[in-house]
């Protein structure tokens, strides 16, 4: 009797099973079509020009990416025509880089980032870049030494963030950014120079609009304000000056060049003022002198002060020429305004009024380096 109860049981446990297999809506990999990079651009008529990269799985396909573009008055319609153009069903749970025109930028981009926000198929782990050139341009054109320009994309992006080259571009940070009025978003930004893609430098954002761009040096120093440096790397150029070099003809050289690596930064930035308002900056810096163009004796104690004293002056100065340029702006990517905020209680600061702040804004800076390592010599 018992037997004949499990036999039953286990009967009806296999009807079961395939019943809910037979109910399952399965997506078979090799059909359909993984979007990694989509690109937008305006359009005439107040259209939007949508550029999909899809990534190629098939082993048997000549090229490992495929280029779908259309056009439409939305995002979600773009995304139906592109679906219509293609011989498989695209999906964006792969997304990882959604590339943005600047003339686009320049225009807004509440709308179209808030329609990727909120939808459920995309991750958290997009990537946000502005392009210089029309997306459409960048992700149809073909480049000897690339064979998917989506996974170029996104690991050129990718590697910068994480060697500390470049700010953040996650997706949901920019969103988050874009509601606070203590702080402007940043983004990477996308050079096309010939058959090679490049990250130029960083766009900068007064609300949801592109204001400007800094090149990719300033983007470190913007680093090391906004966020810790953990293994960071950075080219500095002293005066000569400033070195006691045992150069034999030092009158040939204008400039000294240093390296510095493994740098591991501290900031601070507090309000002394919040009339003016006058704002103190404290960086501190740990880190190796990897190399300097010029001879310099470096078993000597004075001789590394020295270095150290110019370095400090050149970081300084280099701040205050990115501040300048962002208070022309009336953008802060740095978040002074949060520090503002935070001191005044209850100011109901908006983004507008402290974008009419910001530009009349002081700031005190104090740099400390302190160079650990020299490597070995004789």
């Amino acid at each position: 009797m018992k037997k004949s109860k499990a036999a039953g049981t286990a009967g009806l446990l296999i009807m079961a099973a395939a019943l809910a297999t037979g109910c399952l809506h399965t997506k078979v990999l090799e059909r359909l079509g993984l979007v990694i990079v989509a690109g937008i651009d305006m359009a005439p008529g107040d259209q939007l020009n949508g550029t999909s990269v899809l990534y190629e799985i098939d082993p048997e396909a000549r090229e490992r990416s495929n280029v779908i573009s259309s056009t439409a008055y939305t995002v979600k319609g773009i995304r139906l025509k592109n679906n219509a153009e293609s011989r498989k069903m695209l999906v964006s749970g792969q997304l990882r880089v959604l590339l943005l025109h600047e003339e686009l930028a320049k225009r807004g981009l509440t709308s179209i980032v808030d329609t990727f926000t909120r939808d459920p198929d995309i991750g958290s782990g997009v990537y946000l870049a502005i392009s210089q050139q029309p997306a459409f341009d960048i992700l149809t054109r073909r480049y000897p030494e690339i064979s998917n320009v989506g996974e170029y994309l996104f690991q050129s992006i990718k590697q910068n963030m994480e060697s500390e080259q470049m700010i953040s571009a996650m997706l949901h940070e920019f969103v988050r950014d874009l509601d606070s009025p203590g702080i402007d978003a940043s983004l990477p930004y996308v050079v096309q120079q010939d058959d090679e893609l490049r990250l130029q430098g960083a766009a900068l954002f007064r609300g949801d609009k592109m204001a400007g761009t800094i090149p990719l040096k300033e983007v470190l120093f913007l680093r090391l304000l906004k966020k810790r440096y953990t293994t960071g790397f950075f080219e500095l150029t002293l005066p000569q000056a400033a070195i006691i070099s045992q150069d034999k003809q030092p009158e040939k050289r204008k400039h000294t060049y240093v390296t510095l690596d493994s740098i591991h930064s501290k900031s601070s930035i507090s309000v002394l003022d919040p009339q003016q308002p006058l704002f103190h900056i404290k960086l501190r810096l740990r880190a190796r002198l990897l190399e300097i163009s010029v001879p310099v004796d470096l078993r000597e104690r004075r001789h590394l002060r020295q270095i150290e004293h110019a370095v400090n002056e050149e970081i300084k100065r280099s701040l205050e020429r990115l501040l300048q340029k962002t208070q022309k702006l009336a953008v802060d990517p740095v978040g002074f305004g949060n520090k503002y905020r935070a001191r005044i209680r209850h100011s109901g600061l908006t983004i507008e009024q402290w974008q009419q702040i910001y530009p009349k804004a002081k700031f005190r800076i104090e740099v400390s380096t302190n160079l650990l390592r020299t490597g070995q010599t004789d």
